[in-house]
Order: structure tokens, then C-alpha cells, then sequence
């Protein structure tokens, strides 16, 4: 598990829009049993995404979008097995954070 590490959403009832979770958490908070993540959703299930906020990112062939608003909270027993990892795209997800948190 790391930083950026892409899983299929745990919620099952949310995969047909929001089939990948990312996972935002830092590195260094390893030891906890529960990871931060944000949703990835298929372009316009969402009204509204922008570039900026809302990032697109390939998963397995397929364009998905970072919806940092749908942010959660999953036990590490409930991510397995990573899909993929965006690292690649830290610079636009970490910008997306940064309008989260910080407003710009």
C-alpha cells in the first residue's frame, strides 16, 4: 500500500460510477489501519468537473476523474490488491488537493 495506489472501490453499490478509489494518505501514517482516499468517476456522472479540481487519470485503458470531494475512509483489509498507481499524475492530483484544502 502507497501513496497514489489505485484500488477497486470496497463499496460495491458505488462501482458502476465511481469504479476506483486513489489513495491520498501519506506514507509516513503506514502503521494505521485506515487509509484516506478520494473516488475516481467516470466523466459525466458529476456535473461541473474541471481540469483543475478534478484531474483525469487512465486506469486500465479508461479515462477516470479525481472527485476530491467524495473523500473516505477505508480499512486497509478493505483495499486489496492495487489496480494501479498514479504516481505519474502526483503533480495534477497534488494541485486538486491543494484547492481542498487550501482554496488555491
Amino acid at each position: 500500500m502507497a501513496r497514489f495506489d489505485i484500488y477497486p472501490n470496497p463499496i460495491a453499490q458505488d462501482r458502476k460510477d465511481f469504479p476506483f478509489v486513489l489513495e491520498i494518505q501519506s506514507d509516513l501514517l503506514y502503521r494505521f489501519s485506515e487509509r484516506v482516499c478520494v473516488p475516481l468517476v467516470y466523466e459525466g456522472v458529476i456535473p461541473g468537473l474541471t481540469d483543475r479540481f478534478n484531474p483525469t487519470i487512465m486506469v486500465n485503458g479508461e479515462a477516470l476523474r479525481v472527485h476530491p470531494l467524495g473523500i473516505a475512509v477505508f480499512f486497509t483489509h478493505e483495499l486489496r490488491d492495487a489496480a494501479c498507481s498514479a504516481k505519474a499524475n502526483a503533480m495534477p492530483i497534488e494541485l486538486a488537493l491543494d484547492m481542498l484544502f487550501r482554496g488555491y
